[in-house]
């Protein structure tokens, strides 16, 4: 999986593109570890360029969540589809997670 994080000056956006499976594990150490740099209070995860996640990359995006609540952070996702979205509303993931 690549990412980008760029922050404007209302939030935080994460760009995922490709896979998200366990072995991007190190990767979310780095998005997680953005999270406790000062910014802003609002972080966006988009899916879009998203093509496939399984139930570990699932857990690595509540990681996510919890830095995100560590840090006072608003987390909320958008963009996913196809597997994706499925995975998302299988799993109910918006009862965790805000997806818009």
């Amino acid at each position: 999986m690549d990412y980008t994080i760029n922050n404007d000056s209302t939030q935080r956006n994460v760009n995922m593109n490709g896979r998200l499976t366990f072995n991007d594990h190190d990767v979310f150490r780095e998005i997680t570890k953005s999270l406790e740099e000062t910014g802003p209070s609002k972080c966006m995860i988009n899916l879009n360029g998203l093509e496939f996640i399984d139930s570990a990359g699932l857990g690595l995006l509540l990681l996510v969540k919890e830095a995100a609540g560590e840090n006072n952070i608003s987390l909320s996702i958008t963009g996913a589809k196809d597997q994706v979205a499925k995975m998302l509303d299988i799993t109910k993931f918006n009862e965790l997670i805000d997806i818009e």
